[in-house]
């Protein structure tokens, strides 16, 4: 059975505890407590739609014209993946709930039934760290230079090679 909302109501009543509590991070958080208040509505109104079968057809995705910049808006959210269990640490069990919930079969057939439920997921798996994808494999990982402690320094127009192979000034 879906129900996304108990669960995302609980992440908003912590984030609203940590928002009161850090004055420091209330602009943010507030910010990421109403996306996630329109995320679960999205989310509640298209399961509604899924269980009577009248999903909306999903948007056509327009291709881009080859030689034309992308031009995307300045995001006003960290990037980093599970920023949100860093700055509220009482998201971490709730994390965990939306995890187990996304791996429900009954989420499968909803999730491939409505791709618009992925998008509106995404951010919000990204916060929490849920399904961090693995490292790709195949990944080539560039060797770092490393000069030997025991080198002396250089001295080469007016920089010095240090400890540890790091170019400083003189």
């Amino acid at each position: 059975m879906l129900n996304f909302t108990p669960l995302l109501t609980r992440l908003q009543a912590a984030i609203a505890v940590v928002a009161a509590r850090e004055r420091s991070l209330t602009v943010l958080l507030v910010a990421v407590w109403g996306r996630i208040g329109r995320i679960s509505a999205r989310l509640e109104r298209l399961i509604a739609l899924w269980r009577a079968g009248v999903l909306p057809a999903p948007r056509v995705r327009r291709g881009r014209v080859p030689g034309t910049p992308i031009h995307q808006p300045a995001s006003t959210f960290p990037t980093t993946p599970a920023w949100l269990l860093v700055a509220v640490r009482e998201a971490a069990p709730i994390g965990a709930g939306l995890e187990y919930l996304l791996s429900e079969a009954d989420c499968d057939s909803f999730l491939a039934a409505a791709p618009q439920a992925r998008r509106l997921l995404r951010p919000l798996c990204r916060m929490l760290g849920v399904g961090a994808p693995a490292p790709r494999a195949g990944r080539r990982v560039r060797a770092v230079w490393q000069s030997p402690q025991s080198a002396p320094a250089v001295v080469q127009a007016g920089l010095v090679v240090g400890p540890g192979g790091r170019l400083m000034y003189v």
